[in-house]
């Protein structure tokens, strides 16, 4: 049986969607609500490179309603609850950790992960879903940009596919700029799309090598970014006096912003 609190989340949950419930829960499909959980999930995130340990907590809710949102939408439709799904997962992790749970020996983390790696290859066989073998680590769609190229990235540098050094690939950034510079010159804008993309993923390339994940990095240079430009602001009667300023002057207001700030 689901802990006491889980309980009471679930059967809260059974309120909204059941008749008399809240009219926004009873509408909300399964894509509606994953769209919401990947949301929340960004903002656990966010929580977490806060260091704020009440904020994580509130999040961590927040992620937990919807996965529990979810489970309840996808029960209504196919049979299985939120006991089926949690035992699910639960048996997946047992099963693909033998080196925990079995008689298999795993004396580091890449030991850990071939046979996590096996186990889950094997599954997709008896399933009839075999791939070309290939060290890129299969991530869902809905995963971050960034975080795709930065896992694509290590798996590749894993069996030696990567820069010797650090130089290298800023040249390839001055490379990749270059080409973006002619893509923006020739007017064509498929070619710019593709010449951004591959811009960005020299420079997620950098991140990776400085040992800095660019994920977070960004989400990190947003924060920033809000918060000095919510100043700026500040600093007008309203965003038509705003828009009358000069560039100077609004940057001026930025640098005062960014030198108050204790990330700059």
């Amino acid at each position: 049986m689901p802990l006491p609190e889980t309980r009471a989340l679930l059967d809260t949950i059974a309120t909204l969607r059941a008749p008399g419930g809240c009219p926004w829960d009873q509408k909300q499909t399964l894509p509606d609500a994953a769209r919401y959980l990947l949301d929340e999930a960004g903002e656990l995130i966010d929580a977490a490179l806060s260091g704020d340990q009440d904020h994580v907590t509130e999040e961590l809710g927040d992620l937990l309603f919807m996965v529990a949102f979810c489970c309840r939408i996808h029960s209504e439709t196919s049979g299985a609850d939120f006991e089926d799904v949690a035992r699910s997962g639960n048996d997946k992790l047992i099963r693909r950790h033998p080196h925990v749970f079995g008689d298999e020996n795993a004396d580091d983390q890449i030991e850990s992960q071939v046979h996590w790696n096996a186990i889950k290859t094997a599954e997709k066989e008896a399933k009839g879903l075999v791939e070309e073998p290939t060290v890129l680590k299969d991530l869902p769609a809905s995963s971050s940009p960034l975080r795709q190229a930065h896992v694509y990235q290590k798996n590749a540098a894993e069996v030696g596919f990567d820069w010797p050094d650090n130089h290298g690939v800023v040249a390839k950034i001055h490379e990749e700029l270059a080409e973006v510079h002619e893509a923006e010159t020739s007017g064509d804008h498929d070619a710019l799309v593709h010449e951004v993309g591959d811009l960005l993923l020299a420079v997620v390339n950098l991140a990776r090598r400085l040992g800095v994940e660019a994920d977070d990095a960004l989400r990190l240079a947003n924060r920033r970014f809000r918060s000095r430009f919510r100043h700026v602001e500040g600093q007008y009667a309203d965003h038509d006096a705003m828009h009358s300023a000069s560039l100077d002057e609004l940057e001026a207001h930025w640098q005062v912003a960014k030198r108050a700030s204790s990330d700059s």
